[in-house]
């Protein structure tokens, strides 16, 4: 899956080396970009010349987050050309089990799946499956 990139959008630093060790060991060959704001990450996707004929571009995205939680970033990504948007792949990132939480995730249409933090190995493997089927 050498046309396959990430995007990790997350405040906290931890989580960013724990996500970006578990994908450079699924495959190095993976192209990581990461933000600690979901407001830079918006601007860098906005851009639509970071791409570099990526076909499908994985964000791991934090819901819980200073500025700019994971709601807005979606409700703003949303708005965005769909052009740009049939790229990207979202990911829920969270640590809560709140069926709220779960629910409003579910809410959202960008939202293709959900992965519980910290990313692990098994979680990447099922993830990458089920990108590979859609």
């Amino acid at each position: 899956m050498k046309d396959l990139s990430f995007i990790i959008i997350d405040d906290t630093e931890l989580d960013h080396f724990i996500a970006r060790k578990v994908i450079t060991n699924a495959n190095s060959d993976f192209h990581i970009e990461s933000f600690l704001s979901a407001a830079q990450a918006l601007e860098y996707i906005t851009d639509d010349t970071n791409d570099q004929g990526i076909k499908i571009i994985l964000i791991f995205l934090d819901i819980y987050m200073p500025l700019m939680n994971g709601f807005q970033f979606v409700e703003e990504f949303e708005k965005l050309d769909p052009k740009i948007r049939k790229k990207y792949y979202i990911v829920a990132l969270t640590s809560s089990v709140e069926a709220s939480d779960i629910n409003l995730i579910k809410s959202y249409k960008s939202f293709r799946a959900r992965v519980t933090k910290p990313v692990t190995a098994d979680g990447l493997k099922t993830l990458l499956k089920k990108v590979s089927k859609e």
